[in-house]
């Protein structure tokens, strides 16, 4: 018994040592591999992808490319022995760059260089600025862009400060294709603005300079008035006294009201105690988490309608409501529910504006209707409501 035992060790000894002597790694050896050959470029704004045949080499464990990015700035892109192409990225406007293509092995080995030129055209950065629309807007200017190939950039405003010096005072980080975004906080007065864009490896644009006049506005002070407040045929509700009505203009996005809704669309409505020609509001989703942002109970979509007066109003539009606008919360990124992105979440905390039409009357009775919330439920809430405008 013993025999047999010690021979069946034996044998799995000697399987086992042939087993990782087949799977183990490859010779070490000093031998360079050989060098990609078919080299191919296709030209990219700000990069080029580059394509090749790898040499026959079993221990070929990548294909690296050197080339100089900016100003000297040598950099390597490597793609493994399991591709045939690899891209260099990176490069701000359009020169000639030397790529060298060198393949490199598993004891470390690596070949003579294949030298290919590349001519990356100008990066995504360039053409953005030239798409830049810059508008006056209320309390500064308002700006869109387009990003067709949705690089990730960085979008500086800079404006002159009360020492006479350039400052940046507002940066928006994005990819979206088709992105727009506003900077306020300014008097109506004529003032100098500056827009550079930069993208993630650091190449940036020329200052892109105008003067603008923004739109006056002041921001409406809920304590000069807001209360409670409903007409016949709407009935106030909460789901609970720490999630009231009130929560909308305290002034603390962190706070919200939470209603549960008998349908869709619901209305809730509230005094301002003062008549007031809007320019614009803002919306903050409730983000008790940066996760629950356009998702849940948090609005999606809604109608704003107001009243000078309060007499004769009810449920029923016609009974003197004028509407203001309907808007939607629009998620920058598109991408499915419950699904963000960095740029995604900022937004929403930085609250969501939404431009009253200037041929809209002043108003003082504002009726707010929910068309739409994020998980289709009927319980909804909101965080702030803010106001801007003129009395």
């Amino acid at each position: 018994m013993k025999l047999f035992i010690y021979s069946s060790i034996f044998c799995l000894t000697v399987l086992a040592s042939c087993e990782m002597e087949e799977r183990g790694q490859y010779p070490i050896d000093n031998h360079p591999p050989g060098q990609v050959s078919d080299v191919q470029v296709e030209n990219l704004p700000g990069g080029a992808i580059i394509q090749y045949s790898i040499p026959e080499d079993e221990d070929l464990l990548y294909v690296k490319a050197v080339y100089d990015r900016k100003d000297g700035e040598i950099v390597e892109q490597k793609a493994s022995a399991y591709a045939n192409s690899l891209k260099i990225e990176g490069v701000g406007k359009s020169r000639e760059i030397e790529v060298q293509l060198i393949s490199g092995d598993r004891s470390q080995n690596e070949s003579e260089p294949v030298k290919v030129i590349a001519k990356p055209t100008d990066a995504p950065i360039f053409n953005i600025l030239d798409s830049i629309q810059i508008t006056s807007d209320f309390g500064g200017i308002r700006l869109s862009w387009k990003n067709d190939t949705e690089a990730d950039i960085v979008i500086t405003v800079s404006t002159i400060d009360e020492l006479g010096e350039w400052a940046d005072v507002e940066s928006f980080y994005t990819k979206i294709k088709n992105g727009s975004g506003a900077v306020r906080g300014f008097e109506s007065q004529e003032r100098l603005f500056g827009i550079t864009v930069r993208d993630r490896w650091g190449n940036v644009t020329d200052t892109l300079k105008n003067s603008y006049t923004p739109l006056y506005e002041e921001r409406i002070d809920p304590e000069a008035g807001f209360r409670r407040w409903n007409p016949p045929g709407i009935d106030y509700s909460h789901y609970a006294d720490a999630y009231s009505i009130e929560k909308l203009w305290d002034n603390n996005p962190s706070t919200f009201y939470l209603v549960r809704a008998p349908g869709i669309p619901y209305s809730l409505t509230f005094d301002m105690g003062q008549t007031v020609k809007f320019s614009r509001i803002k919306q903050y989703q409730r983000l008790h988490t940066p996760t629950y942002a356009y998702t849940g109970q948090n609005v999606e979509s809604f109608e704003l309608w107001g009243a000078e007066s309060d007499q004769g109003l009810n449920e029923d539009l016609s009974s003197g409501w004028v509407k203001l606008g309907a808007f939607s919360i629009d998620k920058p990124s598109g991408l499915p529910l419950g699904e963000l992105t960095d740029e995604d979440i900022s937004v929403a905390q930085s609250g969501h504006d939404f431009n009253i039409d200037p041929d809209a009357p002043a108003v003082r009775y504002i009726r707010y209707v929910i068309t739409k919330n994020w998980s289709s439920s009927n319980i909804n809430s909101i965080a702030e409501l803010q106001f801007w405008g003129s009395r």
